[in-house]
């Protein structure tokens, strides 16, 4: 018998470390060590005035401090990993375009500043943060700082260097950031699991629902409005409306946890719209010589399980086919094309990979995936040495940095584009739009 390597292991490495028998005793350790150093009230916020998103959260943390019983920590930090952003300057661009728009739909202070502030601006914002650290009314002081920094009209800000005692706050405060498991500002830390921005709060509500720190009865969840939509109804666009041609594309990666929900998102998106779906696969990060460092990799795998859960997807199962596995897929897109079968040979693949744990480099799970997808393997096979497919996979990178993006997956409908299936809404919204206000069907 064939011993098993560690090809074979690891998806049952992954399916172990995301399942629920794993994961409630880990929350039922933290929580109990919070009870034992009475910290189950406690909230952790990193804040990094160079990010624009910590703007709209701690907006945000001032709203849940009225509605939960919870203290908030916080904790200035100022490098900026190069390694964890591979596009800088594009993703300073996006981050406060992103930002002021995950700020209108919350009714929040939106940092919509013309330019970028100055290095003395930052500066100035990083001192103005270690103080409010110490204040009584720390969340509002840091908030006003960040409005000052991001806001419309800038502030004034003068030459400014850190004391010794600032240097020190600040190394400290980035050692704890890296020690929790963490890489980036705008982030809150509760019970040992880390929430991105506005985005997941949502999940830090529930966990602050489950400690029954609620202020009164209500248990509604606020900050959930990227994944509902926004206004939706239940119509989609007429087959003669002329909006109905005008393709959603994705672009995605069939290696990547977030591709695969917003994959199935997006399918289900065009599908009660009434519009075509045209995907635009890339090579993965790490196929086109960028890194994804050890501490991004297992934050999106906890928070890919955690948003799958939510969402009703599977997740966890996970045999990775970066590699072999990437460029067997390619290789036969377009044979799934010819045939009108791309979105279900994609759609089969990813969910293959990421929660059947089908090793996909090999003949067995391939043919696999490829006769679930309604292929004929003997024609699939014949064409997995062809590689044709790189030409269109760095046509489609380019075309997704025209877009202003280069991370998976992105979308674009007519004019509007974005990052991540968080922010799907902004393409029902666009949808909407162009359908001259026709109703939306529920995603």
């Amino acid at each position: 018998m064939r011993r098993p390597t560690k090809a074979d292991l690891m998806p049952w490495l992954a399916r172990a470390l995301s399942s629920t028998g794993a994961r409630n005793p880990r929350r039922c350790i933290y929580s109990a060590r919070a009870r034992v150093r009475g910290e189950t009230d406690l909230v952790l916020a990193f804040v990094n005035p160079r990010d624009p998103f910590g703007l709209p959260l701690l907006q945000a943390l001032a709203q849940l401090q009225k509605r939960f019983m919870v203290r908030f920590q916080l904790h200035t930090v100022w490098q900026l990993d190069e390694e964890m952003y591979p596009e800088p300057e594009l993703w300073r661009l996006w981050a406060q375009q992103d930002a002021t728009r995950i700020s209108t739909l919350y009714n929040l202070d939106p940092p919509d500043r013309p330019t970028l502030p100055s290095q003395n601006e930052f500066l100035t914002a990083v001192v103005r943060l270690l103080e409010a650290e110490q204040a009584d009314d720390g969340l509002l002081s840091a908030a006003r700082t960040m409005s000052d920094l991001w806001g419309k009209n800038g502030h004034n800000a003068s030459d400014t260097e850190f004391s010794e005692h600032q240097q020190q706050t600040l190394a400290e405060n980035e050692q704890k950031l890296r020690r929790l498991g963490h890489y980036q500002g705008s982030m809150t830390y509760y019970l040992g699991e880390w929430f991105w921005g506005v985005d997941r709060l949502d999940h830090l509500e529930r966990s602050l629902i489950a400690q029954g720190l609620n202020r009164g009865d209500s248990v509604d969840i606020v900050f959930n409005r990227t994944r509902t939509g926004v206004g939706c109804t239940s119509a989609g666009l007429p087959e003669d409306h002329p909006a109905s041609d005008i393709p959603l594309e994705v672009f995605f990666s069939i290696r990547s946890p977030y591709s695969y929900l917003g994959l199935e998102r997006a399918i289900t998106l065009a599908r009660n719209w009434n519009i075509p779906l045209r995907l635009r696969p890339v090579l993965p990060m790490l196929m086109r010589g960028q890194s994804v460092p050890d501490a991004k990799k297992w934050y999106i795998f906890h928070d890919t399980k955690r948003e799958a859960l939510k969402l009703g997807i599977p997740y966890g199962f996970v045999a990775d086919p970066l590699g072999p596995g990437v460029e067997r897929c390619y290789a036969l897109f377009e044979y799934a094309r010819s045939l009108g079968r791309e979105v279900d040979y994609m759609r089969t693949y990813a969910r293959a990979v990421n929660a059947e744990g089908i090793r996909s480099e090999t003949d067995e799970g391939l043919r696999i995936i490829v006769e679930r997808a309604g292929l004929d393997w003997q024609n699939a096979k014949a064409l997995l040495a062809d590689q044709s497919w790189r030409e269109w996979a760095e046509d489609n990178r380019k075309a997704m940095y025209d877009c202003g993006l280069w991370g998976v997956p992105s979308f674009r409908y007519g004019p509007v584009s974005c990052w991540g299936q968080d922010r799907l809404w902004l393409i029902d919204d666009e949808i909407k739009k162009s359908g001259d206000e026709s109703g939306a069907p529920s995603w």
